[in-house]
């Protein structure tokens, strides 16, 4: 057994490159599905252990004003397990940014994590501020920062720097995708500190519900619905925008970091189960050897098993390993800086160890197999070269028609192919699926880039956004209307039941904004205004609940018991929001009274920091910012994506030419004893690997749009709505840079032409 190791070690060390390019490729294959998914699975895992440690609430009522009877019978209805009442108000800073105003009488339901500073105290004057915002304007601890809301003014000393499970995505409203955390953030204050201030007009518009048992939260809402009069609305958590977004993200990732990282690996292990049968079919005369030399087949067996078993134990413990530590830390750090979240860390699940010993298994199996069957044959066939089963017709395709002018070097190259079907079939499948993934990681950026194209000019057609607050007077809109023009909306937050008598919460954005807010159709061209006599519903909405033109839904606004039912009279597509629209005149045929909640203008603030009945003002250009801040996380991650799919795809490609040369070398020295020059046979070389790279390219470019579109239409979260959209330019990029690949390594192996020994390669095959 000791001179079988002894073997294995000089073999490995003679087919090193080949051994090497082994290695590489299942360890990329495993770090790129391990690291992957222990980035998704430490999402999870981190949110899960912030949401539990921290008592995540799991409804919220929203109401005008709760008083402390209506706490004490919330708290006192069957299945809840504890109550907090908040207040919650937009407010500003003295440098007019944006400060969600969190007024609390407790903190043991979505409670701080203290990052800096103290713990919630109800009796301490001061506040407690959101770190992601006190970093990005260099707010610290002790600081005292001005907080006003209309004409009160508190100047309150920074006692804590926190965050909150119910506060991990924050933007100011829906028209934002990215939070914007230089402008925008949330403070938490005492409910005693205010409460003077406040005197009689003290008040609380929130309460936070914490249930026992989540299965019977449908009975809890009810219950509140019967008895609780001041609850306008009730909202489960998991409609709240911060736990949808971040589940979202998610969901998303197991889908499409799941589809790349599945990718990466398959075509890996397609490669790797090549290399090693061909391996072992070129240590078919050895075989022949150890037989004569009388080595029971088992011990034979298991010393080339342990060819592939080494080498792919090794490879899958360090692909391990570096998808932890490198992609895993790099995704879920990149994740944390855009979500509120603390103590992120990657998450290797038990998944990602089978994944890696199935790895191991199916090497070892290819080279049982691959042995057994050479094993079978006795030992004076075995020591000679097994001679290619080839159909003499089908080499005849190279005398007739078309094929009969072809130069002697495409002859000879196509019946090559024809001889070699499968090392060509996976030759073509290995650069194709690295093109793919080059072009699906590309196309996805330029999907996105589309997508902000679509939102911020085609959609939008306005400068500046105003938020109107929320209780302003007729008097005060008529003042805005004046001022800054009458194109105005209003978003309302409604309840649509099913047949089934299910419910889902939803919102309606009614318009009267005339040309400043477009729609466009399922093809991104502009459609006319929505007619005032129906709904119209998003094209991903009624798609996944079946409507068609025609139908109706039927729905109440929060706060209101009363339902309505309306007719679908069309559909339009927006790529953020999938809702129900309708026009102003629509809603006041409804018998609902129109308050609208923004207005668009073009006139030019850039000057202007506040406004009196304004919440915030908008700049669209600022939106954008926002928008490509997020493109800028997501274009880090799929350049790692590239970087891996660029460096597994020359490799495989490598590989492969190892291959094709070790093969050809009896080929290689018939024709250099016959004459031909080593440049000319270089060509010849060359040529095919040309051949097999174009053939790839044109499968693979079409099939990476394919793989993007299915990713954009079934991944995305639900409430997303755009497909693929890839440049020219990115079929170009992907075309060119796997060709280049593809023939940077063609050259460099064809040098090896030269230094074939014409002797020993002729003499190996007698």
């Amino acid at each position: 057994m000791k001179r079988l190791n002894i073997k294995m070690l000089r073999d490995i060390k003679k087919n090193l490159s080949q051994f090497i390019t082994i290695f590489l490729m299942i360890m990329i294959g495993v770090m790129a599905y391990s690291g992957i998914e222990s980035y998704m699975g430490g999402m999870k895992e981190t949110a899960d252990k912030f949401y539990t440690e921290n008592n995540l609430q799991d409804l919220n009522l929203v109401g005008e004003n709760f008083t402390k009877e209506d706490l004490e019978n919330i708290k006192k209805i069957y299945n809840v397990k504890d109550a907090e009442r908040k207040l919650s108000i937009t407010g500003t800073t003295d440098n007019d940014k944006t400060l969600l105003l969190n007024f609390i009488e407790s903190n043991n339901i979505s409670k701080f994590y203290v990052v800096e500073g103290e713990e919630f105290n109800k009796n301490k004057s001061g506040v407690w501020l959101d770190e992601f915002y006190a970093k990005e304007n260099n707010i610290k601890l002790g600081d005292t920062i001005l907080v006003k809301y209309e004409n009160i003014e508190l100047y309150e000393k920074v006692l804590g720097l926190v965050n909150i499970p119910d506060h991990l995505y924050d933007v100011r409203d829906e028209s934002e995708l990215y939070p914007d955390r230089k402008e925008f953030g949330f403070a938490y204050l005492s409910a005693n500190e205010v409460s003077s201030i406040f005197k009689d007009k003290m008040f609380f518009n929130y309460v936070m519900v914490d249930v026992d048992d989540t299965g019977k939260t449908d009975k809890v809402k009810n219950e509140i619905e019967d008895k609780i009069q001041n609850a306008k609305a009730i909202i489960n958590i998991e409609d709240t925008s911060s736990y949808r977004t971040y589940q979202g993200e998610i969901d998303e990732g197991k889908t499409y970091v799941g589809v790349f990282s599945g990718l990466f690996l398959f075509i890996a292990m397609l490669s790797v189960i090549t290399t090693m049968t061909r391996v072992v079919k070129n240590q078919r005369t050895q075989i022949g050897t150890l037989k004569a030399l009388g080595f029971s087949n088992r011990k034979i067996i298991f010393h080339y098993i342990g060819y592939g078993f080494w080498i792919s134990i090794f490879a899958s413990i360090f692909g391990l390993i570096l998808g932890y530590f490198v992609i895993g830390k790099i995704f879920i750090n990149l994740e944390m800086a855009f979500f509120e979240i603390p103590n992120g860390h990657p998450a290797m699940n038990s998944g990602c160890y089978i994944v890696a010993l199935l790895v191991v298994l199916i090497v070892s199996f290819i080279t049982y197999i691959t042995g057994r069957k050479i094993l079978k044959e006795n030992p004076a066939e075995t020591l000679r070269n097994q001679i290619p089963k080839v159909n003499g017709k089908s080499l005849n395709i190279t005398t007739k028609g078309i094929f009969k002018k072809l130069g002697f070097s495409s002859k000879w190259n196509l019946r090559d192919i024809i001889r070699n079907k499968m090392r060509t079939f996976m030759g073509i499948a290995g650069v194709l699926g690295c093109a793919m993934l080059i072009v699906c990681a590309l196309g996805m950026l330029d999907s996105m880039n589309f997508f902000v194209e679509l939102q911020f000019e085609k959609l939008y057609n306005f400068d500046y956004k105003l938020n109107i607050q929320e209780y302003v007077s007729e008097e005060d809109l008529n003042t805005l209307y004046s001022q800054y023009g009458r194109y105005t909306s209003q978003t309302l937050q409604i309840e649509i039941k099913d047949e089934d008598e299910s419910r889902e919460s939803n919102n309606i954005f009614v318009t009267d904004a005339g040309d400043y807010v477009r729609f466009v159709d399922r093809k991104n061209n502009i459609i006319e205004k929505p007619t005032d006599d129906g709904i119209y519903v998003t094209y991903k909405l009624a798609e996944n609940k079946g409507y068609k033109i025609g139908d109706t839904i039927t729905w109440h606004i929060y706060g209101d018991s009363r339902y309505y039912t309306s007719k679908i009279i069309g559909f339009n597509k927006d790529p953020q929001n999938q809702n129900v629209t309708m026009t102003r005149k629509y809603l006041e045929s409804l018998g609902l009274h129109y308050k609208p909640d923004a207005i668009y203008t073009n006139l030019d603030l850039s000057q202007t920091k506040e406004i009196k009945n304004i919440e915030t003002i908008q700049n669209i250009d600022s939106l954008k910012e926002g928008m490509n801040g997020m493109l800028s996380m997501m274009k880090t991650m799929l350049i790692l994506i590239i970087s891996i799919a660029i460096l597994l795809g020359g490799i495989i490609i490598y590989n492969l030419g190892i291959l094709s040369y070790t093969e050809k070398q009896y080929q290689f020295a018939t024709l250099k004893v016959l004459g031909f020059k080593d440049k000319k046979i270089k060509n010849i070389f060359i040529e095919q690997n040309n051949w097999i790279a174009v053939i790839s390219i044109i499968i693979g470019l079409p099939l990476g749009y394919y793989l993007t579109d299915w990713l954009f239409k079934t991944a995305i979260e639900e409430h997303y709505d755009f497909g693929a959209h890839i440049n020219l330019l990115t079929y170009i990029i992907s075309a060119i840079g796997t060709f280049i690949i593809s023939y940077i390594v063609s050259k460099f192996l064809a040098r090896k032409i030269k230094n074939i020994d014409m002797v020993s390669s002729l003499k190996g095959n007698e």
